[in-house]
């Protein structure tokens, strides 16, 4: 192996005992990697620390820690292993490891990434080092492996998982090169097909197979409707009729998520993706809501400090990250993500922040109460052209934008005067100084455009944000409204610059 590291444990399957495992030969602030050789071919866990990432291949993982648990008559003869300082995660199976080893093989790597053995759980110090540096470690990567059931045991295709819903998937899914899932297979290889083929390969001498992520991705927003056929193109039966991949949340309810993220798969690296990845980070969850941030700031060029946010600080870490994004001339692209969503009461160009439900599913309130996010989300599309501009430590938002005086109105119907609000009601462009409220234009809507949905026109293109006034000149916004391109060129709009925030 080129980069040889330093050996900070090498433990021999035979010799793991019901004892947390502890990485006592490290060093804080070093990279930490798991030889895939000793864990595919020779019984061995050998975890080496660097001083800079390796220049070998080698892959990241990406799993749920609370994933689902052993089937009931499945049985292995490896042991399973918990992890000093990461006591609440499941125990990993050495057998799904060992496994993961071999799929990282297959697609060329020499090492593994695997956060519970390669971060010092136990070293506050050492994890925020590591989260400072967690989007160079999956950019740097030559290969993901996805195992979204965890990492007690392989799930089928048609199993529901939490991991589509996590907040630090987003970034696994997104930052490295390459991204395959492993999941529980035992037809061979194969092709599914339904308007495009996702390529499944069997891992030689295991009941696991691979695909690419956002080909199964894009057949699971298929829903049911596929077929199965061996490589030589003739048909298999499918274990069952109604057959649909499930492994990333059903189709139904979790469409939203499971759209936004192809988005931000097919938008990466392009403008557009930003909202994507905005959008997706509402719609997961985390231990700590600080790490809605965290896991997402290095997808949008932003390393924040981790030692200066506490874990319930998603508020402070966010207005940080933004302006981050400003003050290197970004844009805006958070503006209008959940449209029908309430304004944050404390930086009301963001809706609320989600909550959890009992099952740890993400939930936004609403005007009518508490909703799944994936029913509150808007997807498929962004805004095109939002404001760039500056913002405060509070929040407040100053930029320019066209934008005229508004004010509720009982007139029915849409003219170039008169536009509706999804939960607002009617308003009338007027006089400046005769509205209740200011209306800017924020950016147009654009259809994020993939081969697996449809196009849609949309003539209602024009993002309008409402605006009320409060103390000092200073805005907040209270809603969004779409409007045909006629309404702002009607009437008094003109540039102006308006702060927005708040208001609490």
């Amino acid at each position: 192996m080129a980069d040889s590291g330093k050996t900070i444990l090498h433990i021999n399957f035979a010799d793991i005992i019901d004892q947390p495992l502890s990485l006592n030969g490290a060093t804080r602030h070093r990279f930490r990697f798991i030889d895939v050789d000793a864990l595919a071919h020779k019984s061995t866990i050998h975890v080496l620390e660097f001083e800079d990432l390796p220049s070998a291949p080698y892959a990241v993982i990406s799993y749920v820690w609370r994933g689902l648990p052993p089937l009931p008559n499945e049985t292995s003869t490896l042991p399973r292993i918990n992890v000093k300082g990461a006591e609440g995660a499941d125990p990993i199976s050495v057998e799904g490891l060992r496994i993961v080893s071999l799929a990282a093989e297959r697609q060329g790597c020499k090492l593994i990434w695997l956060d519970a053995l390669c971060i010092l759980q136990d070293d506050d110090d050492d994890k925020a080092w590591q989260i400072q540096r967690m989007y160079d470690i999956y950019r740097s990567s030559s290969e993901c492996i996805v195992a979204p059931g965890g990492l007690q045991r392989l799930v089928s295709l048609t199993e529901e998982t939490s991991w589509a819903s996590r907040a630090w998937t987003l970034q696994e899914a997104i930052a490295p090169p390459s991204v395959h899932c492993l999941f529980a297979w035992d037809r061979g290889d194969c092709c599914f097909q339904s308007n495009f083929p996702l390529r499944v390969t069997q891992l030689e001498g295991t009941r696991a197979g691979i695909a690419s992520l956002k080909t199964a991705l894009e057949m699971a927003m298929k829903g049911s409707g596929v077929r199965l056929f061996d490589l030589q193109g003739k048909e298999m039966d499918l274990p069952s009729e109604d057959y649909r991949i499930l492994m990333f949340g059903d189709a139904a309810r979790d469409r939203p998520r499971i759209r936004e993220l192809i988005d931000a798969m097919d938008m990466k690296g392009k403008e557009g993706m930003f909202t994507a990845i905005w959008r997706s980070s509402f719609m997961r969850a985390a231990k700590y809501p600080v790490d809605a941030v965290f896991s997402t700031m290095g997808i949008m060029g932003v390393t924040l400090d981790a030692r200066k946010f506490g874990n319930e600080d998603r508020l402070g870490a966010t207005i940080a990250l933004m302006r981050a994004i400003l003050a290197r001339g970004g844009r805006a692209e958070w503006l209008g993500i959940a449209t029908k969503a309430l304004p944050n009461p404390r930086l009301s160009t963001l809706p609320v922040f989600p909550g959890v439900d009992a099952a740890r599913r993400p939930i936004l309130e609403m005007r009518d109460g508490m909703k799944d996010v994936a029913d509150v989300m808007d997807t498929g599309w962004r805004l095109e052209g939002t404001p760039g501009g500056v913002m405060d430590a509070d929040g407040y938002f100053r930029f320019s934008a066209l934008a005229t005086s508004v004010r509720r109105t009982e007139e029915n119907g849409e003219s170039a005067r008169v536009f509706r609000s999804e939960g607002l009601g009617n308003w009338e462009v007027v006089g400046r100084g005769e509205g209740s409220h200011t209306a800017v234009l924020i950016g147009r809507w654009e259809q994020y455009n993939n081969g697996a949905f449809g196009v849609m026109r949309n003539p209602w293109d024009q993002a309008l944000m409402i605006l009320e006034e409060g103390s000092g000149g200073r805005f907040s916004n209270v809603g969004y409204a779409f409007v045909k391109e006629e309404v702002v060129k009607t009437g008094s709009w003109g540039e102006r610059v308006v702060v927005v925030g708040g208001p609490n």
